[in-house]
């Protein structure tokens, strides 16, 4: 069944007169794979993200080309106009607004400007980053009891795949409904990154929140996509190879 099936197809290719389609000599070897993108970036995605990672960390080639990307997709940041009528009400929301995105981020290391640009790098590198709201109590002091807490790709864990009572189904982290619209998002334990040794708490520990508090920033490259991939990925090869032909030179 199997040969008969691949000289139908071979046939085909020659009715047809695709070039693309054809098993000549230059084609015979090329065969990839047929399996959809999550199936592909469900055995390859953690891969590829740690090697983008290290290629940042010791390829200027890359570093340039990530913060290039970075500064030409945020620049100084996006930034909001109020429509709100009456000159009084517009400038306290503007005030407001002032005040609260320098407390935004939850870590407290940068301003709302400064986790757009975060998440333009991680998007670059990683295809994908999680924001949490996260509300605070009024006598925590912030102007606006909100803060945004950035989560990178690595601590949603990719092989979490399963069936759920009621027909529900996690998928690569992501909880699903029957319409297929995203219900939770199961992460490991908030301060602890999966790969931090430095931080001895809570490891492995995952918890489910909910999708109403998550903002899952993608850029999906085929439909259907659930997961993101590094946008270094055609690269990677090439530019390790440049690597090691620099070290052996020098």
């Amino acid at each position: 069944m199997a040969m008969i099936t691949g000289l139908r197809r071979r046939i085909g290719a020659m009715i047809g007169g695709f070039d693309a389609g054809a098993y000549g000599r230059r084609l015979i070897k090329f065969r990839p794979s047929r399996a959809h993108v999550n199936t592909l970036i469900g055995q390859a995605g953690p891969t590829i993200t740690a090697r983008a990672r290290w290629l940042v960390r010791n390829n200027g080639y890359a570093l340039n080309a990530l913060e290039s990307w970075t500064g030409n997709a945020v620049g100084d940041g996006v930034k909001p106009t109020s429509k709100v009528e009456g000159a009084e009400k517009k400038q306290a929301i503007q005030a407001l607004w002032e005040e609260w995105q320098a407390e935004a981020d939850s870590e407290g290391l940068t301003d709302f400007y400064g986790l757009q640009r975060r998440a333009a790098r991680e998007l670059f590198l990683t295809g994908e980053v999680f924001f949490r709201f996260r509300p605070r109590r009024p006598e925590d002091g912030l102007s606006v009891p909100l803060q945004l807490q950035m989560i990178p790709s690595e601590m949603l864990p990719i092989d979490m795949t399963k069936e759920l009572p009621g027909g529900g189904m996690i998928r690569q982290g992501i909880e699903f409904d029957l319409l297929g619209r995203r219900v939770a998002y199961y992460f490991y334990f908030y301060r602890r990154h999966p790969g931090d040794s430095t931080d001895p708490r809570l490891a492995g520990e995952i918890v489910r929140v909910p999708a109403s508090e998550v903002l899952h920033i993608i850029d999906p490259v085929e439909a259907g996509q659930v997961r993101g991939v590094s946008r270094f990925a055609p690269a990677i090869v090439k530019r390790k190879r440049c690597a090691q032909t620099v070290t052996v030179s020098s």
